[in-house]
């Protein structure tokens, strides 16, 4: 059965996105180092003579313990550009305290417990300690919290409350989030396999290593690698439009990704798809998990109903701007996942692909080195393969429908 060169560049462009999610995605050497100085961070703890910190327990949240962190965008501006790592402190003695006081306690302790000169900034609901001595760099925001009232579950597990300095204690479910997205990730999308023909002409007759399969990128699923793209596509989209204080934030694109990738996952049982359509399918649906009261927007935590992710979406100030912000990245995000289907010259796709993902020409060569020669490259025209542009080449031709030069001359202003 051969392949129609358009599904030929369906497949150059899920490879793509699956090696983008994989090359964003944290090294097991930054997870190291990371995780080593988590480890500092309890040591400073249990130095405490504080009866308020007395048997703290310290444990990652968010998208480490989710495993969907990202490298930073190089050149991004602050708050952008370094490793954004999130740990809970659990204080089993902060029942009567107030939200200011254990806020206190917990920077007091760690301006006087860190014996390497990071810097340490408060922040709304905790401290953020910058590490600038790596590269790239990262920062470690630290919530304190305490189990709710009726909660008699240790180590921070069931819900929580995590103190505001503006509004005192708020719910929190950090824990039980996590297990949500954990059991979700699992629920398989039946995947349809995409049939590689082989195709005997005889420039075609090197070999080539079959494409990686799926579960042998980087322990992700679709699910993470979704957000993953999703969340470096927000970034280099913040930096572009400036809209980086009102940028949508990740425990929102996580939420919305995850309820479509469960409904796109129960679709999937009867109709398989490949990884490319859920993908799209995941970011398209998202806004239908968004849910509204009167003029109100939920995103909750489906472990725990008090916790709204998009809550700085209902403030009356400047509520209506984290809206329009999420709306506009949600249709540049669409936009983004699918631009590999259109045709454009070699360059056009490159800078796209830099504006949008942050990836140089150094990348688009690497995927394009390793789908099969006389496959539709990503991005575009269709009949623009690798063989093609070759043979264009090689006999000074035009081939397809572009100039065979446009591949091999260097896009060096693009960085």
């Amino acid at each position: 059965m051969s392949m129609s060169n358009e599904q030929t560049k369906r497949g150059s462009w899920e490879h793509f996105l699956l090696r983008a999610a994989k090359e964003i995605s944290l090294s097991g050497a930054q997870y190291e180092k990371i995780n080593d100085r988590y480890s500092q961070l309890e040591k400073i703890l249990n130095a405490s003579d504080n009866p308020l910190l007395a048997e703290a327990h310290i444990f990652v949240q968010g998208s480490m313990r989710l495993k969907t962190t990202i490298k930073p965008v190089s050149g991004a501006p602050e708050n952008l550009d370094t490793i954004d790592a999130d740990a809970i402190i659990w204080l089993p003695h902060a029942q009567g305290a107030g939200a200011r006081e254990v806020l206190d306690a917990i920077e007091e302790r760690f301006k006087a417990g860190s014996r390497v000169q990071e810097e340490i900034r408060q922040l709304r609901r905790g401290i953020r300690i910058i590490y600038a001595d790596e590269n790239p760099g990262f920062h470690i925001d630290v919530t304190p919290a305490r189990a709710i009232s009726g909660n008699s579950q240790g180590n921070g597990e069931g819900k929580l409350e995590v103190p505001d300095r503006e509004t005192g204690w708020k719910a929190s479910s950090p824990i039980p989030y996590s297990n949500w997205l954990q059991v979700a990730s699992k629920q398989t999308i039946s995947l349809e396999n995409l049939v590689v023909a082989k195709n005997e002409r005889a420039y075609d007759a090197a070999t080539q290593a079959p494409l990686p399969k799926y579960d042998e990128y980087l322990d992700q699923d679709p699910l993470r690698a979704t957000i993953k793209l999703l969340k470096r596509h927000r970034d280099e989209w913040a930096i572009r439009t400036k809209n980086a204080s009102h940028r949508p934030i990740s425990a929102v694109i996580t939420t919305l990704a995850t309820h479509a990738y469960l409904d796109v996952a129960k679709e999937s049982q009867s109709t398989p798809i490949r990884p490319l359509d859920a993908i799209l399918e995941i970011v398209r649906r998202m806004p239908n998990h968004i849910k509204r009261l009167g003029n109100e927007c939920f995103v909750c935590n489906p472990a725990d109903s008090g916790e709204n992710f998009a809550e700085k979406w209902n403030r009356p100030s400047e509520g209506h701007v984290y809206r329009r912000a999420f709306q506009e990245w949600h249709e540049s995000a669409g936009a983004s996942v699918s631009m590999g289907l259109e045709s454009m010259s070699a360059e056009s796709f490159a800078e796209e692909v830099k504006t949008k993902f942050g990836m140089g020409p150094a990348f688009i060569a690497a995927v394009n080195n390793e789908i099969p020669p006389h496959w539709t490259m990503p991005g575009r025209p269709d009949g623009t393969t690798r063989n093609a542009t070759l043979m264009g080449t090689m006999f000074g031709g035009v081939s397809g429908t572009a100039s065979s030069q446009e591949d091999v001359k260097p896009v060096g202003r693009l960085g």
